[in-house]
């Protein structure tokens, strides 16, 4: 059983239904588990083309899901092959949209494989499909890149020119940020450029290894162009940080927030070690002093909020932040403590964390759903069945219940001490230009 064949009708309408029912789960899951998500470019892939889309991957298998949830459109991908061993796995995740691809630490006789497993790819492609590749092959938490595989160039060559896909076919970048691993990190998807493969058939046709070579080099330089990176990878926790700030920034321009980003990595990896740490000491300062004070740096970066609309929610809003937060806490609880005691890679907390929340949130739903139904309670049913709903609005009191506590002491701060409130301004412009 290879996974590759011809499947019946009946055998589609199975996959579209499960990937429909995971879609919707991790849709959900993701909506709590994540508090903004923003989606820049995602309309560059609506017109139904084929495309290998070739995105960094900072966190795990979590990566290629949010990229198939939120950008409209079912996108296949590779996944390390071991874990497709057992037959009930392979057709569950086959089902999924993934693709089994094997390295050298799955063993020298599984290489053998990947023929099968580039062919699978080719095959979606040329069927109008989109095709997710993390070109540079692992994931992890650096934003330092990576040099990229030559599998994606291989797969879109051969693809393009020996199955006459030319014209249709093209390579997508896309960009993942996270501005940080755990509950409550705010996702950033970035589509970006897009470079056509025209230009390279003679040097296919005549030398098909140096194409493979080039394009790859030139994938790699069209993607370094548009995702968020930092040469020096060892500096990310510093660039995260900063970027959470330039966040605030540029809450309605999110474009302006990519290339903002963008500054900052690269102005950090050009600082010298010396002036790095003195920016170091200077962002840590920063954030001591808004600690101690009680304070948020939003209320350094936008406009006042309207106090009085804050309050009006936070009091309409409260008997949903209790019933969510009554419902949701085992739950919840229960997530973040296995992902604690079993993950030892960071890149791979976010995954665990989320995945587990998904399932124990759906167990927890379930049965709870089934107790009062066969109990007789429609009220705690109906109530149970809109508790997901229950769990925004908790998730959304308590983010608001903090910014309105941050800026009642921002406010009262600078009635009392204006010229702290003066010297924070200025600490935090410094910072943000980076630049030393």
């Amino acid at each position: 059983m290879d996974g590759y064949e011809p499947f019946t009708p009946f055998f589609y309408y199975l996959v579209a239904m499960l990937y429909r029912f995971g879609w919707t789960l991790m849709w959900v899951t993701f909506r709590i588990f994540f508090r903004k998500i923003d989606v820049l470019g995602a309309e560059k892939l609506q017109h139904g083309k084929p495309a290998i889309l070739i995105a960094n991957h900072p966190a795990s298998f979590l990566d290629a899901m949010v990229l198939a949830v939120f950008l409209g459109r079912p996108i296949h991908f590779y996944v390390r092959g071991d874990i497709f061993s057992h037959p009930l796995v392979y057709r569950i995740l086959t089902r999924l949209h993934m693709i089994p691809i094997f390295s050298r630490e799955h063993g020298t006789g599984n290489l053998s494989k990947n023929k099968a497993t580039f062919d699978r790819g080719r095959k979606l492609l040329s069927a109008g499909n989109l095709l997710l590749i993390f070109p540079e092959g692992f994931s992890r938490q650096s934003k330092q890149a990576e040099p990229f595989k030559k599998g994606a160039a291989r797969v879109a060559l051969q693809t393009a020119f020996d199955d006459g896909k030319a014209d249709h076919l093209c390579i997508q970048t896309v960009a993942l940020n996270y501005s940080h691993h755990g509950f409550g990190a705010n996702l950033f998807i970035r589509v970006g450029d897009t470079l056509e493969l025209g230009g390279y058939e003679t040097a296919y046709r005549d030398f098909p290894a140096q194409a493979v070579n080039k394009l790859t080099a030139d994938m790699q330089a069209l993607f370094e162009k548009n995702v968020i990176h930092v040469s020096k990878g060892e500096r990310t926790e510093t660039a995260e940080a900063v970027m959470r700030m330039a966040y605030h920034d540029h809450a309605e321009n999110k474009e302006e927030y990519f290339w903002a980003s963008r500054n900052i990595c690269e102005s950090l990896a050009d600082m010298s070690d010396y002036n790095y740490e003195v920016y170091q000491e200077k962002l840590l300062q920063y954030h001591q002093k808004l600690h101690l004070h009680g304070l948020d740096d939003m209320s350094f970066s936008t406009s006042a909020i309207n106090m009085n609309s804050n309050m009006f929610f936070l009091i309409a809003a409260l008997p949903f932040y209790l019933l969510g937060t009554i419902i949701w806490w085992i739950p919840g609880k229960i997530s973040k403590w296995i992902a604690d005691k079993t993950v030892t890679r960071i890149d791979f907390y976010t995954s665990v964390y989320n995945g587990v929340l998904g399932f124990m949130g759906l167990l927890w739903w379930l049965s709870w759903q089934l107790f009062f139904w066969f109990a007789g309670q429609k009220i705690l049913f109906l109530l149970m069945f809109l508790s997901p709903a229950f769990c925004f609005a908790a998730l959304e009191w308590i983010d608001c219940s903090a910014r309105q506590k941050a800026e009642i002491h921002f406010k009262a701060l600078l009635k009392k001490d204006a010229v702290f409130i003066e010297q924070m301004k200025q600490i935090r412009k410094e910072i943000m230009c980076v630049k030393l």
